[in-house]
């Protein structure tokens, strides 16, 4: 198994994975399209945010509409992949962006599309401490509670992806017992739009 911190060419290199590959019905319309405050569809926004914090190789998982989606996103220079089976969860979706990263990748911070305006000094954070941990995982607190930022090494990767679709698949408890926690001032690690009303009033 390749072990990303004894291999010196990886100069620690990070991905990034966006899942926006969901139905969004609750909120009415695709959540990665909506428009962030930067005057980008949230999930470019998404992308936008993790390539500034560091991370080299950006994915945003597509599934319901994917075409359409893809065509509405063209002018922002994703790099999409696609979800074919996305009404079985959220794990095909992870199992998707995984497969579509760079070999030499070193590890992926993972960010659903509905947790929105993480900052970007947070993310650098997580991949610094990802960079300096010797834990297999690294999640975002705030205020106690965990959030929905996570860093996953490349040493994750081959059990991820060696898992059945399960819709009941959850990534937080899967990971339960690998990750380091880390504390940051950021609430937005814990925002969940999924409806008009908290897209109105972000956390």
């Amino acid at each position: 198994m390749l072990d990303y911190r004894t291999m010196a060419n990886l100069q620690h290199k990070h991905a990034g994975i966006v899942l926006a590959a969901g139905a969004s019905s609750r909120m009415g319309r695709p959540k990665a399209l909506l428009p962030a405050p930067s005057g980008k569809p949230l999930a470019a926004d998404q992308a936008d945010r993790l390539r500034t914090a560091g991370a080299a190789d950006v994915v945003v998982v597509l599934g319901h509409h994917a075409e359409e989606l893809a065509t509405a996103l063209a002018d922002h220079h994703l790099r999409c992949a696609f979800n074919a089976g996305w009404e079985r969860g959220r794990l095909g979706s992870l199992q998707t962006g995984l497969a579509a990263l760079a070999s030499e990748v070193a590890g992926t911070v993972v960010v659903p599309v509905d947790a929105a305006f993480i900052r970007t000094d947070t993310i650098a954070a997580l991949l610094a401490c990802a960079d300096t941990t010797r834990h297999a995982a690294v999640r975002a607190w705030h205020d106690g509670q965990p959030g929905h930022l996570a860093w996953i090494a490349r040493d994750l990767f081959p059990a991820l992806l060696g898992l059945d679709p399960d819709p009941s698949f959850r990534l937080d408890q899967w990971l339960a017992p690998h990750p380091h926690r880390l504390d940051v001032d950021d609430p937005a690690v814990r925002n969940n739009l999924n409806t008009p009303a908290d897209w109105s009033s972000p956390g």
